[in-house]
């Protein structure tokens, strides 16, 4: 539970939203259980040839009382008037209910949707901080499954969950009221329906939070082989692996169908279970509740009426709020998966580091070790080297012998184990990161354009540049040619 308070917390921005949404909500209760009364009262008015109002009834309800407040200036003998009378308050509270319902809905689903924003804008935002080490432990489509799938369930789950817990309960309470005003007697055999249901409710949540963690495990596993069969498809193709790509891929996703399967199964166990106990509940509320009104006679039908009225209306509300504790224990799963992103320390920490504005003198290497893991052996061994500033260098070797990953320690991809690295007589651990990369120019192995205009491609190595350095640095590159090609 921990976990999905955490998540609640993110809806302080949109405390306002929140509250007006609290506020609907408590008047929409009232309208709508106003509404239920009337149409208790219009169905005895038809269905009975007693009075509404009457007297003589030895019962221990206030049903009658309410009524006598209602109809005390009408004839009680008047069925016609009673019912021309009732059917102006009908429309009236259900347009205000209804009103209160689309405001209340409005106002959370604008909470709901912002704490997801943030949620996601959080978990870009750590990606972006964490150095290149993470991304080496962590495969690309597992995080892109993290921001977008765990996210989305996330949306689904609190969509659902957050208005549950309010409105369901605030419903079901005034529900109770009303009943224990109408028949104390029947009102305690009705609440037997709680503690079954919660019962159920939790035993099968408890189930599907499992069986949702492997659901988010298996769904980032077949986006990885997705991604990487789209990411290598020249090689693919290149050395015939299409069928055993495809076999990969069926193998994993008929792992996840049978995952959501399992998952589906209990999830849509808990209604059906829990409608039965609520029928076999209403069977003896039915056969209690009659017999006070014919043999008894400690019941008026206008009060039966209505009891059931409200006993059948505060069904809804119990049904959707048992199915919250198996939503929430899906979502939590996801959340879990969101927070070890949020919750990772591996970032950058840049307070109080140099900031560099230029490069004046040379990079030292004084004996520089390296190695990705604990487990393995040092790729780079006593690395000595003294480059000067304006030097062409080049550094040769076989495959995997350490060529980029001597590279990728200048710019501070990764923190050297033993040893230094100095920029102009500073330890670049010592410079802020930032600065150090605004100092270099870097080509990559692997040609890689954003999904934007060229323009904007170039810039983003400096979004400060003008127009003109654009074009000239397009012109050095000797990309201008088939630029102008493309534009014409």
């Amino acid at each position: 539970m921990k976990v999905y308070l955490r998540v609640l917390k993110f809806a302080k921005p949109y405390k306002l939203y929140v509250l007006l949404s609290m506020v609907t909500a408590i008047f929409y209760v009232v309208t709508n259980g106003l509404s239920l009364w009337i149409i208790g009262s219009l169905l005895s008015s038809i269905m009975s040839t007693e009075p509404i109002v009457t007297s003589g009834v030895n019962s221990s309800s206030y049903t009658e009382t309410i009524n006598q407040f209602i109809f005390s200036f009408l004839d009680s003998n008047d069925h016609y008037q009673q019912l021309r009378f009732l059917c102006v308050p009908l429309i009236t509270t259900f347009f205000f209910k209804n009103l209160f319902y689309y405001i209340n809905n409005v106002s959370l689903s604008y909470a709901q949707n912002g704490v997801i924003l943030n949620i996601r804008n959080r978990i870009f935002k750590a990606t972006q901080n964490f150095p290149l080490s993470f991304f080496k432990k962590h495969k690309s489509a597992e995080l892109t499954s993290r921001l977008i799938h765990d996210v989305n369930m996330l949306r689904m789950t609190f969509t659902h969950t957050v208005q549950n817990l309010f409105n369901q309960p605030l419903n079901i309470i005034f529900c109770i009221v009303m009943l224990f005003l109408i028949n104390v007697k029947l009102a305690l055999i009705s609440l037997i329906i709680i503690p079954l249901s919660a019962y159920v409710s939790i035993m099968i949540g408890s189930s599907i939070r499992r069986k949702a963690s492997r659901s988010s495990k298996a769904m980032a596993a077949l986006m990885n082989v997705a991604f990487e069969n789209f990411s290598n498809i020249k090689i693919v193709k290149a050395f015939t692996m299409e069928v055993d790509e495809i076999k990969k891929f069926n193998i994993i996703s008929f792992g996840i169908f049978k995952k959501f399967f399992r998952l589906d199964s209990l999830r849509f166990l808990s209604p059906p279970l829990n409608d039965m106990i609520g029928a076999t509940l209403g069977a003896v509320l039915l056969w209690i509740g009659g017999k006070q009104v014919l043999i008894d006679h400690t019941l008026t039908g206008d009060g039966f009426i209505k009891f059931f009225t409200f006993l059948f209306a505060m069904l809804q509300p119990a049904k959707k709020l048992s199915s919250v504790n198996v939503e929430i224990n899906r979502g939590l799963a996801s959340a879990k998966r969101v927070f070890k992103i949020l919750d990772n320390k591996d970032s950058y920490n840049e307070e109080n580091k140099i900031n560099i504005n230029d490069f004046k003198d040379g990079i030292v290497f004084n004996n520089v070790c390296f190695k990705y893991n604990e487990k393995q052996n040092n790729i780079l061994n006593n690395i000595n080297v003294n480059i000067k500033k304006g030097e062409t260098i080049a550094i040769v070797g076989e495959s995997g012998a350490g060529k980029t990953t001597f590279v990728d320690l200048i710019p501070r991809y990764f923190h050297v184990n033993k040893g230094e690295i100095q920029i102009d007589g500073i330890n670049i651990n010592n410079i802020n990161v930032f600065t150090l990369r605004q100092q270099m120019s870097i080509v990559s192995q692997n040609s890689l354009l954003f999904n934007d205009t060229i323009f904007n491609n170039i810039q983003s190595g400096n979004p400060k540049a003008s127009e003109n350095e654009i074009y000239e640095a397009a012109k050095i590159a000797n990309a201008s040619s088939f630029i102008d090609k493309s534009l014409n």
